[in-house]
């Protein structure tokens, strides 16, 4: 699933183009991402924001629109007459490009929304935002629940998937399942650098292509080749065997002698 630095690169590289251009036609090929089309057809695109994985498509007249990739989505600008495999939503601009949404597995959605606070009232803190400090960060690390379902937990902090989840409790070197009442003021502050750090590599490396990601040309990311922990076998800092086990449902990946249940491992240190 795309997760906020894969959306993130897709909204830097949509903002600037789509700034200004008005939408002309609306063609929804697949009934699951309808959306009333007259909320978007002859409407001029002000800017494109991000909260968490939703990408935001301001409109001039009022209102957004609202999408979100699911597991396989993918948001393409392309020419005219150049179709693409599983399209599922296909806007035609006013410069004559057509920006398409294509989805496998069909796992995402698109909504108009009149004002973006029926989204962001859901939504956690987002890691990218202001809103970010270490003070409110540690208001949330309260409670018995263990740190891989707290990183998923949207409403939360948002933006957060199953590999960035993993990859963040690497570099803290936090254990998965330890619980959010277990950690030290220092583990606290350890995993919101952490956060922000890896999230923000990620975006440098303009995302990470495992299967589906593709930027808007259909390009991959470069963040795969970088991941410590996610999908691997030994541990890059000491050569342990990585561990692979499922948990909140999801398979976690993490280093048992950088990562001790009982909370003694060394932070990473950066180079």
């Amino acid at each position: 699933m795309p997760e906020l630095p894969e959306v993130e690169v897709l909204r830097r590289e949509l903002e600037p183009f789509l700034r200004g251009k008005r939408i002309v036609r609306v063609e929804i090929r697949d009934s699951r991402f309808g959306f009333p089309k007259e909320a978007a057809e002859g409407k001029t695109i002000t800017g494109v924001r991000r909260l968490g994985k939703y990408l935001l498509f301001g409109l001039a007249e009022g209102g957004c629109l609202a999408l979100h990739l699911g597991m396989t989505g993918k948001l393409l600008l392309v020419k005219a007459n150049t179709p693409q495999k599983h399209e599922r939503v296909d806007m035609l601009l006013s410069s004559g490009e057509h920006l398409l949404f294509c989805d496998t597995r069909r796992l995402g959605k698109i909504a108009f929304l009149q004002e973006e606070e029926e989204l962001s009232e859901q939504l956690g803190l987002d890691p990218l935002s202001p809103a970010y400090t270490l003070e409110n960060v540690r208001a949330l690390l309260e409670g018995k629940r263990r740190l891989k379902d707290f990183l998923l937990d949207q409403r939360k902090i948002c933006g957060i998937g199953n590999i960035y989840a993993s990859e963040i409790l690497f570099r803290a070197r936090l254990h998965p399942e330890r619980t959010l009442s277990s950690l030290s003021e220092a583990e606290k502050a350890r995993l919101f650098v952490a956060i922000r750090e890896v999230l923000e590599e990620a975006i440098q490396e303009r995302g990470t292509t495992i299967r589906d990601f593709r930027r808007t040309l259909g390009e991959e990311g470069n963040f795969q080749h970088l991941l410590a922990v996610y999908g691997k076998s030994h541990c890059p800092s000491c050569g342990t065997p990585i561990v692979r086990k499922v948990i909140a449902s999801r398979s976690t990946y993490f280093c048992p002698r950088c990562q001790p249940p009982e909370g003694k491992g060394e932070p990473l240190m950066q180079e």
